[in-house]
């Protein structure tokens, strides 16, 4: 819960209504999904984020499917910048 109020910024009640995220692990889902997000807001990709919990209940292949295969050669660009 603190990582998803004060790292991210929701607020507790927003987490408090959908405690379905705090049961997955944040290591191997909620961070890289969080990082996944944030480069494609940061880069203009995606306008608007997804609710956490959308985002989190997502198969592996839907979420990849989604946020990273159909941006991956954006986000190359972007990267090569930074090289």
């Amino acid at each position: 819960m603190d990582f998803l109020v004060n790292e991210i910024g929701f607020k507790p009640i927003t987490v408090a209504r959908t405690p379905k995220p705090l049961g997955n692990n944040l290591e191997k889902r909620i961070i890289p999904r969080r990082s996944v997000i944030r480069v494609l807001l940061l880069n203009g990709l995606i306008k608007k984020e997804k609710g956490l919990s959308a985002i989190l209940s997502m198969s592996e292949e839907r979420f990849l499917d989604a946020f990273v295969t159909k941006y991956q050669d954006q986000v190359r660009v972007w990267a090569k910048g930074f090289s």
